[in-house]
Order: structure tokens, then C-alpha cells, then sequence
């Protein structure tokens, strides 16, 4: 599965596991697309990442970039949390969409 954003793809996995990041990983080098899930909390991350937080539709609600360890972020209109490499995506704005390749 791929996720797009203005014809650039990154592979992707989707979860329903909010604690996805507690497992330390040494370089993100794909998107995590979290389910449910409308808050993050970066405590147990060992790296510096983008979040973005979408509808079911993957509408962009709300961006941080270069999100590092010990902060939290949420939208409580969100449905889906997207953990993505630090900087993969330059040009993230809100009110843009992603798309899904499958």
C-alpha cells in the first residue's frame, strides 16, 4: 500500500496500535497510518518525525512537523493518525488530502 500526497508516494502500513512508536525504531523510512486513534504522544520515540492528523476520507485536519520525543499532539476531530519520516513530504498543508494506492 502506498500513500500519496502530490504525486509522491512512501510505502505504507496501517494499525490500530496507538503505542506503534514505543518500539524504538533506528530510521522510519515508511508511513504508519494509525486507525482510531486522534492523539500522539511521542515520550517513547527515539527519532524526530511528521504527524498528521486526518479524517476517514485522509482530509489533512492538523500537521506537526518535526515532532520530537516527550511532546503530544491532537485533533479531537480527527480519525487517523499518519506517522511519516522528518521532512518526507516538504509541502504538507492543511485542507489537502492524501490519496491511498493499493
Amino acid at each position: 500500500m502506498k500513500l500519496i500526497y502530490k504525486g509522491k508516494e512512501i510505502n505504507t502500513t496501517i494499525t490500530t496500535n496507538t503505542g506503534i512508536m514505543r518500539y524504538k525504531f533506528q530510521k522510519l523510512y515508511y508511513a504508519i497510518v494509525i486507525n482510531n486513534c486522534n492523539k500522539y504522544s511521542s515520550i517513547a520515540s527515539k527519532q524526530r518525525v511528521d504527524v498528521v492528523m486526518t479524517d476517514n476520507d485522509y482530509n489533512i485536519l492538523s500537521i506537526k512537523k518535526g515532532m520530537h520525543e516527550n511532546t503530544i499532539f491532537e485533533n479531537t476531530e480527527a480519525k487517523k493518525t499518519i506517522i511519516l519520516p522528518l521532512d518526507y513530504f516538504q509541502e504538507l498543508e492543511e485542507k489537502t488530502k492524501f490519496e491511498i494506492k493499493k
